[in-house]
Parts: C-alpha cells; sequence; structure tokens
C-alpha cells in the first residue's frame, strides 16, 4: 500500500508516494484517455493501463518502462482489465463487446472472449486463475474457463446492464450489481441465482465481499 495510482483523461497514468502524495512516476504513451488501471497485487512489480485508444500497457512499477503495448485486439474503447492472482495473464474488456485474455510474459492473446451482445464493463478473475467473469451491459455476466476459452455459465436475471461482477475469496461464488436497483449472489458450480439483494432505491454501481464472503457491501446512485 506505499503506492497508488492515477489515469486521466490527460492520457496518463501517474504513480504516487502513498505516504508523501508526491508523484513517482509518468507513465506516457497512450494516445487517448487511460480509463482502466490496475497494479498486479500482491506482488505490485507491474501496471496495467487500458485505454479508449484500443490498447493496453504494461509498465513497470519501478522504472515506469513499457514492457508491453497489448494492440490489434479490439476495435473499440477498453473500459476494464484485470491482472489473474498469479500475474501470469491479464484481461481487457471493451466497448466492442469483447474480452482478451493476454500471455504477460509474450504480449500475446491467449483467448478471445465472444459471446455478450454488450459491452464488457466488468472482469475478474477468481483466486486460483482458471475461470474469469464478465459483466456487460446485456444484462448479463458470463463465467469463461480458461482451459478452453469458453463460456462455463450465463448469469442471466438483471434486468439492466450489469456494472461490476466479482468472484468470493473461496471461488464458490459470484456476486453482480446492476442498474436495475439489485444484486444478485450466484453459484459458481450450479451457475443458479442463490439471492437477489433489494433496497436500493436507484441504480447499483458496485458491490464487493468482505474478505470471508460472509458479507456484500454495495454503492449505489441513490447516495447510499
Amino acid at each position: 500500500g506505499d503506492k497508488f495510482i492515477t489515469g486521466s483523461y490527460d492520457r496518463t497514468c501517474k504513480v504516487w508516494d502513498t505516504n508523501s502524495g508526491k508523484q513517482l512516476l509518468s507513465l506516457d504513451g497512450h494516445q487517448n484517455v487511460v480509463y482502466a488501471i490496475a497494479f498486479n497485487n500482491p506482488y505490485g512489480t507491474q501496471i496495467a493501463t487500458g485505454s479508449f485508444d484500443k490498447t493496453c500497457r504494461i509498465w513497470d512499477s519501478q522504472t515506469g518502462e513499457c514492457l508491453h503495448q497489448l494492440k490489434d485486439g479490439h476495435s473499440m474503447e477498453i473500459v476494464t482489465l484485470a491482472f489473474n492472482p498469479q500475474s501470469t495473464l491479464i484481461a481487457t474488456g471493451s466497448m466492442d463487446y469483447t474480452g482478451i485474455v493476454w500471455d504477460l510474459n509474450t504480449g500475446k492473446e491467449v483467448y478471445s472472449l465472444i459471446g455478450h451482445a454488450g459491452e464488457i464493463v466488468a472482469t475478474n478473475f477468481n483466486l486460483q486463475g482458471n475461470l474469469i467473469i464478465t459483466g456487460s451491459f446485456d444484462d448479463t455476466c458470463k463465467m469463461w474457463d480458461l482451459r478452453s476459452g469458453q463460456v462455463a455459465h450465463t448469469f442471466s436475471g438483471h434486468i439492466a446492464e450489469v456494472s461490476n461482477c466479482q468472484f468470493d475469496f473461496n471461488g464458490e461464488h459470484v456476486l453482480t450489481s446492476s442498474i436495475d436497483y439489485t444484486c444478485k449472489l450466484w453459484s459458481v458450480k450450479g451457475g443458479k441465482c442463490m439471492h437477489t439483494f433489494r433496497g436500493a432505491e436507484d441504480e447499483v454501481l458496485d458491490a464487493t465481499f468482505n474478505s470471508s464472503g460472509s458479507r456484500i457491501a454495495s454503492a449505489s446512485s441513490d447516495g447510499v
């Protein structure tokens, strides 16, 4: 937690010292808005930036060197990305309705995740790194098996866009939040909805598990 990063409409990502608030690095090279950013935690050795210029860049977090430019994959803006926990893969999601899984050693595409009928705005790996979920404006969340690159489950039930999706720590459940004012809890094994959380009075923009997976928190446009 000694560093944090910000992405900006000025086309850069900046690395900051958490304690002092001083800028450590400026990661320059994108040709459009830097919209999605992430560290490869828990290692913290690399930073990923996804941009409206349709590319993702991988940077050395100490030196600011660009290690890979992941391009020629998406045809529209990249709006979400995630490292796998092993820091060997990165997934990007785009307004072009597709996700792509990339190899961090080679910078090459491993799988194209094709099947959504709307923009992919959220993506996350499970802890084991063998499954990935994608949340979309087509009102669904899909779970993909990374051994084959194929869809394992499509979580259907929301009546408006999915805003975020996450695995719990054990990888047994998936949580989705939606513009339809609800969150839903899904079984990874069976692909079924186990519970719908209601109570928000406006769009639910985000949701997350606690560390044990026993509770969830959600954030809504209703201010709660």
